[in-house]
């Protein structure tokens, strides 16, 4: 069973958390994230994003490291963060839209990476790794921690649901999301945690592929024990939300006669009204053109997801798009309102085609990973994402 682990964490002072905490991924452009930055000196952009600030240095480049090194000095010295004095865990809760999820805020060691029993299913790019070894070379600060999850267990459930029963040490509220955190501090409280999450048999990256391969790499370099630990935000399978990356692609020579015929090959292809937007379940696509509506069911879509027939079926048997992350032909939609109105809004155009899909579960992605099989890019969006800054790990300590 991987191990989870209690640590001595620092985080900003009450009055100066809303400040500090920050998800870049709640705001809709870098606009946004400019007027984030320059109206709040303490946002944790400046660590992850002070490129934005300047167009005389790259997001890759000493000047931004040694920026972001400055900026935990900045809050080192204006004591607007400090360090618990004990090894503790959090209970953090985060709601939005009427939605909450719950888990555990800890550290996972990096062995257990190397050993499998901390799971993953994505590719990671040795640039993006490196990175994240740069910028925590400068800095020595983990603020944005691995979303981990795992199968249901209901001792650890009852267990969290009677520390929520209690008031929260901190409650805020900030892009309307509301956050709630509990301090788990009594020997025996901890000792209780740990017990229970250590019968836990895998865990599995819903988020953070880089990250850890990064703090693996660090490991790897130095040996050191000191090195081999991540923060982490681990939470129950049923507390996910998981959701599906759409296609757009664009620019293509192929009309759409062309397409529905190439596509008629795997699929049942049945036109639908217009409002008609979500597939009704696995094996299925929706297909929004200029001018149409289609439903796609898959004529024999086991064992393979609905991700890999998309990337295998259409981008490249009929798109000749062989690596999607890279090809400029396929933008990836989330699946919010805005993007996804975006999005409709470039079907208007001819050769533009929107293909909507299905979301896959979590036993899916457990499955893959299990397997040591690799998912195809960016083929879940998984909610809830800890803001990058509300915990605060000391890396190497």
């Amino acid at each position: 069973m991987p191990k989870f682990k209690p640590f001595r964490f620092s985080m900003a002072h009450t009055e100066f958390i809303p400040q500090v905490a920050v998800r870049s991924s709640d705001f809709s452009n870098n606009e946004e994230l400019l007027v984030e930055m320059r109206n709040n000196p303490h946002s944790y952009l400046h660590l992850t994003k002070n490129d934005l600030l300047s167009d005389e240095y790259a997001h890759f480049s000493q000047e931004f490291f040694k920026n972001s090194k400055a900026y935990i000095s900045h809050l080192i010295e204006n004591e607007i963060i400090s360090r618990f004095e004990q090894d503790i865990f959090f209970v953090y809760r985060q709601t939005s839209n009427g939605t909450s999820h719950t888990g555990i805020i800890g550290l996972v060691d990096i062995l257990d990476y190397q050993k499998n029993k901390i799971k993953k299913h994505e590719h990671t790019r040795h640039v993006t790794e490196g990175f994240v070894m740069e910028l925590l070379n400068h800095t020595k600060i983990i603020g944005d921690p691995l979303l981990l999850s795992h199968h249901h267990k209901q001792s650890l459930e009852d267990l969290l649901r009677w520390v929520i029963s209690h008031p929260a040490d901190i409650d805020y509220e900030k892009r309307e999301k509301r956050h709630q955190i509990w301090y788990i501090e009594s020997e025996n409280l901890v000792e209780t945690f740990r017990n229970e999450v250590e019968t836990i048999q895998d865990f599995y990256i819903m988020d953070g592929h880089h990250r850890a391969a990064g703090v693996n790499n660090l490991y790897n370099q130095s040996e050191s024990k000191k090195d081999r630990y991540c923060l982490a935000y681990l939470i129950d399978c049923n507390q996910l939300s998981i959701s599906p990356f759409h296609r757009l692609v664009k620019q293509n020579k192929i009309m759409l006669p062309d397409l529905l015929e190439a596509l008629s090959e795997n699929f049942l292809v049945t036109e639908q009204p217009e409002y008609v937007f979500r597939p009704d379940g696995r094996g299925q696509m929706v297909l929004k053109t200029a001018e149409k509506t289609y439903m796609l069911t898959a004529l024999n879509t086991l064992p393979n997801l609905d991700v890999q027939v998309i990337e295998n079926d259409i981008l490249n048997d009929i798109f000749g798009i062989t690596n999607s992350r890279t090809d400029d032909r396929v933008d990836f939609i989330k699946d919010d309102e805005v993007s996804l109105n975006n999005a409709l809004g470039c079907t208007k155009v001819d050769g533009n085609f929107l293909f909507l899909l299905h979301p896959c579960t979590f036993e899916e992605i457990a499955d893959i990973s299990d397997k040591n099989e690799i998912m195809p890019p960016k083929s879940t969006y998984v909610e809830p994402k800890c803001p990058a800054g509300l915990f605060l790990q000391k890396y190497g300590q």
